[in-house]
């Protein structure tokens, strides 16, 4: 079995490490994985077509301050792609590259296409289920209440899990440790999370430092 695997930030990283333990488990040697992917996935044996950071973009502005370089990368990687000739595409979350590239091979192949992180179509934007349902056979949800979107345009789509729920949680003497190492006590814990991208976290970071503080 040939799997071409895309990641492009921290986060698809985890998920696509988890994917491919969870194959290599159920086919052994008999799978073999072409992609990009960062530290994660190349521990189980990628060979990352490019490092996974230049792939990683936000927001309108990224991808036109990006533009050239980006479409080389989508140009290069559909074309290894196509070379690899995969039983299965999986694109993992980052639609502003990921969904250029399968639309691409998908126009040019009969590969199966698999998108891993469905669209929050049920948030903002719902016409783009029915814009990437031509060239995404399947989509793998992270929510429970997603798979009827995606189903309404014409695609295959199944609830997986989240990935929250399968890390190791604090032990209660955990807790106390690090509240105590941290001189926090009894006081009131906050958890900021600026996001998985690079970009992202310069961005966000400061703002939410600002807010934290004020």
């Amino acid at each position: 079995m040939k799997v071409f695997i895309i990641a492009g930030e921290a986060s698809g990283d985890k998920l696509g490490t988890e994917m491919m333990k969870g194959l290599q488990h159920l086919a052994g040697d008999k799978v073999q994985f072409a992609g990009v992917g960062g530290a994660g996935m190349i521990g189980q044996g990628l060979a990352s077509l490019f490092p996974m950071d230049q792939i990683s973009i936000m927001g309108i502005g990224e991808i036109l301050s990006q533009y050239q370089a980006l479409k080389r990368y989508i140009q290069q990687t559909v074309e290894a792609v196509l070379q690899f000739q995969p039983d299965v595409l999986i694109t993992i979350d980052l639609p502003e590259f990921n969904l250029r590239v399968a639309r691409q091979v998908k126009a040019r192949s009969s590969i199966r296409t698999v998108h891993y992180v469905a669209p929050t179509v049920w948030a903002w934007r719902p016409k783009r289920a029915a814009k990437m349902a031509p060239y995404i056979d399947q989509v793998l949800a992270l929510f429970p209440f997603e798979p009827p979107y995606m189903r309404a345009a014409g695609m295959q789509c199944e609830f997986v899990g989240h990935p929250v729920v399968t890390d190791p949680q604090a032990t209660p003497c955990e807790v106390a440790a690090f509240r105590k190492a941290h001189d926090i006590d009894g006081a009131p814990l906050l958890l900021v999370l600026p996001g998985s991208r690079r970009s992202e976290v310069l961005r966000l970071l400061p703002v939410f430092g600002a807010t934290v503080t004020a």
